[in-house]
């Protein structure tokens, strides 16, 4: 069945972002009972740790609450004569955790799809990207000493069973990490156990420790780390600077005249800030936060921009473009980074196609042969920028 909704993950999504978002724990038992195994288990980490070549970045072990070197379970590999950077050794592996480690799986996405796909959906909802950590733990071992994470925390009980106990956060949460001892922390405020098919959410600097219990245990954790006000307005004036007027080198020796310069390109930043059309601006950083889940099988999508032809219908995509004034007869546009200079008659055009509609290729650039109008629509369109208007929108 898997997980398709952001509603399957916390159920009712106004009262999660009212009520638990970015202020305290959610537990949902039994939520996605039966739905999970589908996404990730036992069988498949043995497949990934038996793959010969998992470099030791996605791979940690923690034996009594500390790390384990990862030279005890890691040698380099030479296939073909050519050097490789180390790799795991699977027996090295499964005799820790044997022993009582707790094998720690980082950015699982990048080996099973199905995992991708749960990520997708966390992602598209908070426009930020995310990671999923899987965590397997032997039966009555601890995992980590107490700690706190510098981001959110969405954990998905896969197989087995796991205690949990959570403490208050402090009363400001500064988006770092650390360590705690038990003494340090005292009673914790929440304790529970998780079941195969319960989700948890751990809003950020909330300390927590988990142990497992009678069996081995199985966890996913969905890390997120929405981004805070400074850093969206950082991107929004980082986008306002890409730009020629910005791109030269001053020489700071003459700190007058050089004053004088700052002064003028810092008027000409507030400038182009204020005319920022605000909504706009949020659907760019929207769609900018989503990365690689927003222009999915981008090689296709380019492979068919190259057989359009001139009957071919097109419209705006959602792709967040800005239209600037005329000036001498062409018009600034501004998307994705990039910016280009032009015609007025095509600018017009997709004026009138961001309220709706389409127009075919040949009929983009008015007043031209029908070939040149052709490149010119490809050309925004291998940008993102337009899209063949019989394509279905995700």
């Amino acid at each position: 069945m898997g997980i398709h909704t952001f509603e399957d993950v916390v159920g009712d999504v106004p009262a999660f972002f009212s009520e638990y978002f970015n202020k305290k724990p959610l537990l949902r038992q039994g939520a996605l009972v039966g739905r999970l195994q589908d996404i990730l288990s036992v069988r498949q980490l043995d497949d990934i740790v038996t793959m010969e070549t998992v470099l030791p970045s996605y791979l940690r072990i923690a034996k009594d609450g500390k790390g384990v070197s990862p030279k005890a379970y890691t040698r380099t590999v030479t296939p073909q004569g050519a050097a490789l950077a180390e790799t795991v050794i699977p027996e090295k592996v499964y005799e820790l955790f044997r022993s009582g480690g707790t094998i720690t799986w980082n950015s699982l996405q990048h080996f099973l799809p199905s995992v991708r796909g749960l990520l997708d959906v966390l992602t598209d909802t908070f426009s930020a990207r995310s990671e999923a950590v899987a965590f397997l733990t032997p039966a009555l071992k601890n995992g980590y000493a107490p700690h706190h994470d510098p981001v959110d925390v969405f954990i998905f009980q896969v197989e087995g069973t796991k205690s949990w106990k959570l403490w208050d956060a402090p009363a400001v949460r500064r988006g770092d990490e650390a360590t705690y001892s038990m003494e340090e922390l005292g009673d914790p405020s929440i304790e529970i156990t998780l079941h195969p098919g319960d989700v948890l959410y751990i809003p950020h600097n909330t300390p927590h420790a988990a142990a497992a219990q009678e069996e081995i245990s199985l966890h996913l954790s969905v890390i997120v780390e929405p981004r805070r006000w400074r850093d969206l307005v950082r991107e929004t004036v980082v986008e306002a600077l890409a730009d020629d007027d910005f791109h030269d080198f001053p020489y700071l020796g003459d700190e007058s005249a050089v004053a004088l310069d700052l002064a003028a390109k810092l008027r000409t930043l507030q400038d182009r800030l204020h005319h920022i059309d605000p909504v706009s601006e949020i659907k760019r950083l929207t769609v900018s936060g989503r990365g690689s889940t927003s222009r999915p099988r981008e090689f296709e999508r380019l492979s068919a921009v190259d057989v359009f032809g001139t009957g071919t219908r097109i419209r705006r995509s959602t792709v967040p473009l800005d239209i600037g004034e005329s000036d001498g007869g062409r018009t600034v546009l501004r998307t994705g980074g990039h910016r280009l200079a032009v015609p007025d008659a095509v600018a017009a055009v997709l004026r009138d196609l961001e309220a709706g509609g389409s127009v075919t290729a040949a009929g983009f650039f008015p007043g031209v042969p029908e070939d040149r109008s052709l490149r010119a629509a490809q050309g925004l369109a291998r940008l993102g920028v337009l899209e063949a208007a019989e394509e279905t929108r995700s």
